[in-house]
């Protein structure tokens, strides 16, 4: 297996446990937003730099000792923004899918730098899914949070909806920032390429951002968001937080959830999440090189 471009920092992997399906989490660090309420600890450029090759055998390798050699059916490319580097973008799409026989990848990207080839190109490589992170509509809070305009990003969803790949869009809301009628203009206009498109409406986590920019908002405040998208789009789903329906009640084993957290020296964290539980992380071997990033 050959690879003709360079490299990109990786902090970790993340193979799941429990989901349905076998998957595979791989974030490459380092990002050209400078989002104010990013949880990321990939938005600067961590971990260790890694050839297309490297990651692959990493990968590889992670899945036989922890995952007992199970076929991956997913793999979900995530960052940081995995964008940057064209080249090494496709050949990890092109490996995961021949060397590594991935059923479906994922890429979870902002969407600045996909123009109309480079999501053809990804495709072509074996790209089956992309979540394109929509931040703002309107121009000046986009370019307030994130130091870059939106229009590129509005566009990524023309090109997208073009290239026939399966995408979805997702927006945070941030009371008094990307509120609800933020939401209805960002489903109007995705409404006008698609109004099948895919799009969600998820929570702003205050506790995990780098800024306190705003509060989180209410489950309340979450539906009335994804009513008003409703109204333009046929397919609308809210970030609501899980409610426990009966105090008393302990969760159920078979509802926990459990990945496994590979350092690319192959010191591993153990991350479980109860529902209505705050996730913790069970440490083994591990040197507290990184800040911890909390994404269940």
């Amino acid at each position: 297996m050959e690879t003709k471009n360079g490299y990109r920092h990786v902090p970790f992997i993340t193979l799941s446990l429990t989901e349905p399906k076998p998957c595979i989490w791989i974030t490459l660090s380092g990002c050209n937003f400078k989002c104010k309420g990013c949880f990321s600890i990939a938005r600067d450029t961590v971990g260790e730099p890694m050839t297309v090759d490297g990651l692959i055998s990493w990968v590889k390798k992670s899945n036989r000792a922890y995952n007992c050699n199970t076929l991956l059916e997913e793999a979900v490319i995530t960052g940081g923004e995995p964008t940057l580097d064209r080249g090494f973008l496709m050949d990890l799409v092109l490996n995961l899918k021949m060397h590594v026989e991935v059923k479906h990848i994922t890429l979870s990207t902002n969407g600045y730098l996909l123009d109309r080839e480079y999501a053809r190109e990804l495709k072509a490589a074996g790209l089956d899914e992309v979540k394109l992170d929509i931040k703002a509509y309107n121009e000046s809070i986009h370019r307030w949070y994130t130091g870059l305009s939106n229009r590129p990003v509005l566009k990524a969803a023309r090109y997208l909806c073009e290239s026939k790949l399966d995408f979805r869009v997702e927006t945070v809301l941030m009371p008094g920032i990307v509120d609800v009628e933020e939401i209805d203009r960002i489903a109007s206009f995705l409404a006008q390429i698609d109004p099948g498109i895919k799009y969600k409406v998820v929570k702003f986590a205050p506790g995990e951002a780098r800024e306190k920019v705003t509060r989180r908002p209410s489950d309340e405040k979450i539906e009335r968001a994804a009513e008003s998208a409703s109204k333009y789009l046929r397919n609308v789903a809210g970030g609501k937080a899980c409610v426990q329906q009966f105090a008393s009640q302990e969760p159920r084993e078979e509802d926990t959830k459990k990945w496994i957290r590979v350092y690319p020296d192959m010191e591993t964290e153990t991350i479980i999440a109860k529902p209505f539980f705050k996730p913790f992380l069970r440490k083994k071997s591990f040197t507290n090189k990184l800040s911890l990033e909390k994404k269940v």
